[in-house]
Order: C-alpha cells, then structure tokens, then sequence
C-alpha cells in the first residue's frame, strides 16, 4: 500500500498528460510551496523504524500478559505502551505533514483522538455498565471499531493511542486493577480483545500515512500548523463538566516530547525547508526557550 500511494503521490506531482505544456506561473504564484522535493527519506525511515519497534514490543507484551495474566505482565504493558506512544509523538511533525500532502487528516486523527469521552469506550466507576467494551451486542472486530470511532461526535473515540490509555489504564489516578483486565469474565476478555484490534488498527493507519516521497514547504508548513495545535490543547482544562478526558499519560508524553520532536526534525529536511521558507530554521532553534510561541509567531508571519 504504501508502495502505491508513493506512486500515486508521484503521478499527482507530475501531471496527467507531460505533452501539454505547463502555464507559465505568475509572479504571486510561491512555487516552493507546491513542488514536493523536500528531501524526507532519511526521517520517514528513521520514524517507521522507532513506530515499529515501539510496535512490536508492545505485541510482545501484550503476548506475554495473554500467557502470564500477573501484574508484573501488565505492568510491562504499561511501559511498553507508553514507550510505544513515545515514538509516535516523537515524530509527529512528519506524520501531520504527511496527513496534509495526502489529505489524511482525519487518518491522523484517529490514530489519536483527544480530549474523549471515555465511557463511549469502557466502563465508568459512576457508569459500572458504560461503553462499547461492556455492549454484548457490538461485535468486537476492527471493522465494528472503525464504524463506531466518531460516529455522531469527534470525542467518540474508540480507536488510537488514547483509547487504548483508557481500555489499558482507565481515568482514576490509580490504573484500573489486574482482575479488569486479567479476569476470566466475558468483559475482561472484550477488554483483551479490544487492545488487540486498536493496535492492529494502529500499525495499519501508521503505513497508510507513510510514503517515501519528497515533501514540500506548505504540507510542512500545515503540519507544523497541526503540531502546535496539538501542543495547545494538551492543556485543555475544565473538561470534567463536559464528560471529556485526556489521558495523563497523553498530558505527560505530549508536553516532554512533542516540541522536542519538531526541534529534532530531520537536518537535512530543516535545511532544504529553510531554503524555500526563510527563519524556520531560527524559528525553531529560538523554541528551545521561547516554546510554541516562537513556532506561532514565524507562521503568523508566512
């Protein structure tokens, strides 16, 4: 698949039909904004690799609880998903710029859905019978967990990395106790299973959005747009009255990693960026102590 969304990607930049000849651009027209040749290889390779060793311990993980139903399993879990979550937010900029140059914005969006209403997901204390896990009725597969994930609002989340935050820890300061997730009771193994499938789901919506393909300055100019706007609602407050939740582990791993992340981008993506949109390299060196509002204030400015 994503041998084939770089090809089409390709055909798109290239036009349909190179006999005709193309209009001369006009003197308003940004061309560096349109053309992808952004170098991004070395990044997309470097981001898939971390994605997906963070993936496979995890499974490995999850594989062990399934065989060993203890604590010290399910405490591995924890770690592991936390590290695997880790990655994906280390290395958000390229995914949301991905998202912008092949118009999956809202692919990305399920991979993590936030701030949620975590009883449209799993049970409550206060709602002992709440959420998707509990319904015996919903058939408990990816495909039922695509068609419920947002279904009359965007804070239905049943898929993503703060779902399964929720299904894994729940949303008091104490995580959910071993029998919730270890027991031999048919929520329990709904539970399982549901870890199982938005993992699965995960890892599927991770190489839809990656292609070896050349960038270009406005798709990462949006993604750095996304990223910012993520970093401004991690500190969403006064959720409670509403019934939304965000996980503390997505508040934590968010606010220690995702603006490190753009500072960290690929060099030699930042260098060939800088060439066609002037100060983002100053830009993001100045975050390092001035933060998101360095970042904003460049893009205000293009």
């Amino acid at each position: 698949m994503r041998y084939f969304l770089a090809a089409l990607l390709a055909m798109m930049l290239s036009g349909c039909d190179n006999n005709t000849p193309e209009p001369a651009p006009s003197e308003d027209t940004d061309m560096s904004a349109t053309v992808a040749d952004i170098p991004a290889t070395d990044w997309q390779q470097n981001a898939d690799k971390a994605f997906q060793e963070g993936a496979a311990a995890w499974q490995q993980a999850l594989n062990d609880f399934d065989q060993h139903r203890e604590q010290a399993q399910l405490d591995a879990l924890r770690e592991h998903m936390e590290s695997w979550y880790a990655a994906f937010v280390d290395h958000y900029l390229l995914a949301a710029s991905r998202a912008c140059q092949l118009e999956q914005q809202e692919l990305l969006n399920r991979m993590d859905s936030w701030p949620l209403y975590p009883g449209y997901l799993d049970a409550l204390p206060q709602w002992p019978e709440s959420g998707l896990i509990s319904d015996p009725y919903l058939e408990m597969t990816r495909k039922s967990l695509r068609t419920q994930h947002g279904a009359t609002d965007a804070s239905e989340a049943s898929l993503g990395f703060a779902a399964l935050f929720v299904a894994l820890n729940g949303t008091e300061e104490t995580p959910k106790a071993l029998p919730m997730l270890a027991g031999d009771d048919e929520i329990a193994l709904r539970r399982r299973q549901y870890l199982q499938l938005a993992a699965e789901q995960l890892q599927t919506d991770a190489k839809l959005l990656s292609v070896e393909a050349p960038l270009d300055s406005q798709s990462l100019k949006c993604g750095l747009e996304q990223t910012l706007a993520r970093d401004a609602r991690k500190d969403s407050s006064d959720l409670e009255a509403e019934g939304l939740f965000i996980p503390a582990t997505v508040r934590e791993v968010n606010t220690e990693r995702l603006l490190k992340g753009v500072r960290n981008m690929d060099q030699t993506t930042l260098e060939t960026w800088a060439e066609k949109a002037p100060g983002i390299e100053e830009a993001i060196t100045a975050s390092k102590k001035a933060g998101s509002e360095a970042l904003a204030t460049w893009l205000d400015q293009h």
